[in-house]
């Protein structure tokens, strides 16, 4: 899978894309969220570094954050909350069945190209 670039003062790191749980926005800041509990803060809108993401993995549920789909464990439809598997707790504001077709696209590619190959 694809990395992406994260760069600060002194480094340029590079992290896989798998490795990234989910993505939140600050204004012009992104901090991303790394399955090992890292935190890396970016200097890219949300909206740039989606652009960056594989759209077969990440999903954006709400205007300021994007999940890894492969992390879901759970979804709260009365809360409008999606839970990772690192227990954390993210608000989604599309309604259910778009939440659950952006999830399944995803899903339904991977299992064909399984059947195939």
């Amino acid at each position: 899978m694809k990395k992406i670039i994260i760069h600060s003062q002194d480094q340029l790191r590079f992290v896989c894309q798998s490795e990234i749980t989910h993505c939140k926005s600050d204004n012009c800041y992104t901090t991303v969220y790394v399955n090992n509990g890292e935190e890396h803060i970016i200097c890219k809108s949300l909206t740039k570094l989606y652009k960056d993401l594989d759209p077969q993995v990440f999903i954006r549920t709400n205007q300021s954050c994007i999940i890894n789909k492969n992390y879901i464990k759970l979804i709260d439809k009365k809360k409008k909350i999606v839970e990772l598997n690192n227990c954390k707790q993210i608000p989604f504001t599309t309604t259910i069945s778009t939440l659950l077709m952006l999830i399944g696209q995803s899903a339904a590619i991977l299992t064909f190209f399984i059947f195939i190959g």
